[in-house]
């Protein structure tokens, strides 16, 4: 088997990636705002989001499904 190996480096700040929300599981990009060791605190503040008004939220890395792509 193949597995995708990321770095403690691969995502950073500033940067979109796609997650699952959990309130009512859709899956919106959000914007990395500050990388807190294992969690990221991300904000849905963000033009492509179909959420804008969630609350910024922490969130461990392991929720990220993939990097945002247009």
């Amino acid at each position: 088997m193949k597995y995708i190996v990321e770095y403690k480096s691969f995502y950073k700040e500033g940067d979109i990636v796609l997650i699952e929300y959990w309130y009512n599981d859709i899956e919106t990009p959000v914007k990395i705002l500050e990388n807190r060791g294992k969690n990221l605190l991300v904000t849905h503040n963000i033009e492509q989001s179909k959420i804008k008004n969630a609350p910024d939220e922490i969130i461990p890395k392991k929720d990220i499904i993939a990097p945002w792509r247009n």
